[in-house]
Parts: C-alpha cells; structure tokens; sequence
C-alpha cells in the first residue's frame, strides 16, 4: 500500500540539502515455530523488508544530507548561489507586502485566507512535535493491529523526518539569526554566522511549517495515493498560511521552511533497504509476544 517512488535527481533537491548538511556539519533466530515473517524468494534487492527500516538505512539518511554539500557540482554551486540570492530579492520585495496583507490587514486577502489557514490554527495548538509523534503512533498501532508492515516502516520514517528537521531548522535559525516580523519592522534585519540571539526571535527557516511539510512529504511518498497527498500538503500549506497571518514568521521563512522539510521527508521516504539489513518482526501471539530479528 506504501510503494516507494523512484528518487528524483534534480538541483533543487541538492540544493536543499545542501543547506541540511552545512546546518548538521556544525553543530538472532525466530522464537516462535509458525509466526517466522516469509522471505519472498523473488524481490528485488532493495525493496523494503521488515517493520521496521533498518538502523544501516536510516544511518545512511543521515549521511545523505551531511555529505550533500560536497556532492554538488560547479553548476549546482552556482545555481546554489543563485537560488540565495532569489531568496534575498523575494524577502526585499513580497515579504513586507505579505505581513501587512496577510497580518496587519482587514481587507478581503486577509478574510479570503482566514478559513484557508484553520486547519494551521489546529496545528498551532496541538503543537508539531506531539502531531508528528501522533502520526507516528496511529501508524504504528494501525500497522500492528492489521498486520500492515508498510504503516510501521512509515512510521519510523515520519519520527526520524521529525529528528532531523529539527535538528536542521535549529541549527539553520541560528546561523542565519533572521528577526521575527514582531521583534523587527525590516525583513531584512538580520546577522548571518552570529549564531546568537534568543530562539525564539529567530526566524528563518520556519519550523512548524518544515515539520508539517517534512510529515506530508513522508505521507505522500511512502502511500503514492492523492486521498493521502492532498489533505498532508494541504494541512502543511495551511500551517505555512497560518504562520504569515499570526506574525510569527515572513513569508520566505515559511517558503525556505517548507522546502526544507519537503526535500528531508523525500529523503527519508527513499532510503532503501540494503542488502544484509537487519529486520524486525513482532511476534503476536495468545500464548507470545515477542520480537523476530532476521539477519
């Protein structure tokens, strides 16, 4: 029900990974006759086995976005340098437009986007660490219960999106050490390389939005179904809404956010299993419950 979609190859991907790495650069046999999970005798080498990823598999995510700064190339380097400074001229030119529309107005923008951005609102509320952990949880429940080993592997990969978009917006905020709209009137006003400053002033990239983009990105690629990508991508770009229109964040935070948690959930979601993995499967019995490791 989960297939995974071939890994796009494209400069943007690197692009955002790029600024991922730069960010984390610093800073036995079954014991049950009967309940043994069958091998297929004819899969391919790397599809997914198990209910879980393997520890190799998601280490090897981890070095994917590390080394992603030095696997670009002359070309990709410069369009790296370009992209920064689209980055730039957008803030300069729509951001301050965008806060007062979308924040500070009363005219129809702002009262075409109020219902657009509720579904943000209710994820301001519940908090993107405990939604993205819920997420996890119901996968992992549903995966148990209707045996369903494709629901836990995505679970793992929306916790370990999770981690890792954390680690990236937290350590990107303060090296790019931007000012929140309502700590500074110029969306420019900021200190790159300070790594100062109080978190919570600190706004770019977006963190809220990069985690619900991170967990959508997760969703869509592991299912391949539009009942599953439309309502994730949706929710996450009404977080990213919600986010201009509360005045926590400009709107390339939320744009630079987003991106960044696409291209790290896309990441995670195309890790494949490697050859000599180890594999995981529960043991439910009336008589057992146990833990089948296979290596």
């Amino acid at each position: 029900m989960f297939p995974l979609p071939p890994s796009p190859s494209c400069w943007a991907r690197r692009l955002l990974l790029a600024l991922c790495g730069a960010g984390l650069l610093f800073a036995c046999p079954p014991c049950a006759e009967g309940q043994q999970a069958p091998t297929p005798a004819l899969s391919p080498p790397d599809a997914p086995r198990g209910w879980v990823p393997s520890v190799r598999a998601m280490g090897q995510d981890a070095l994917d976005i590390v080394q992603a700064p030095l696997d670009l190339s002359p070309r990709q380097q410069l369009m790296t340098l370009g992209a920064t400074g689209l980055v730039a001229s957008t803030a300069a030119a729509l951001d301050r437009p965008a806060h007062r529309r979308l924040h500070l107005g009363s005219g129809p923008v702002a009262e075409a986007s109020g219902p657009l951005a509720a579904p943000g609102r209710w994820y301001d509320r519940v908090g993107p660490d405990r939604f993205a952990l819920g997420t996890a949880g119901l996968l992992a429940a549903g995966g148990l219960a209707l045996r369903r080993p494709a629901w836990t592997r995505t679970s793992v990969r929306v916790a370990e999106a999770l981690v890792y978009t954390k680690l990236v917006t937290g350590l990107a905020k303060s090296a790019i050490n931007r000012t929140r709209p309502y700590s500074a009137s110029d969306p420019l006003t900021a200190t790159p390389g300070r790594f100062s400053g109080t978190h919570s002033k600190l706004s770019m990239p977006s963190g809220h939005t990069a985690r619900a983009f991170a967990v959508a990105s997760v969703l869509a690629h592991q299912s391949s179904r539009w009942f599953v990508s439309v309502p994730a991508y949706g929710l996450a770009g009404s977080v990213a809404l919600e986010r201009v229109r509360s005045g926590d964040h400009w709107l390339t935070d939320v744009m630079v956010g987003g991106a960044l948690g696409y291209f790290i959930g896309r990441t995670v979601s195309d890790s494949p299993t490697l050859g000599g993995d180890v594999s995981y499967t529960p043991i439910l019995g009336t008589d057992r419950i146990g833990l089948s490791i296979r290596f």
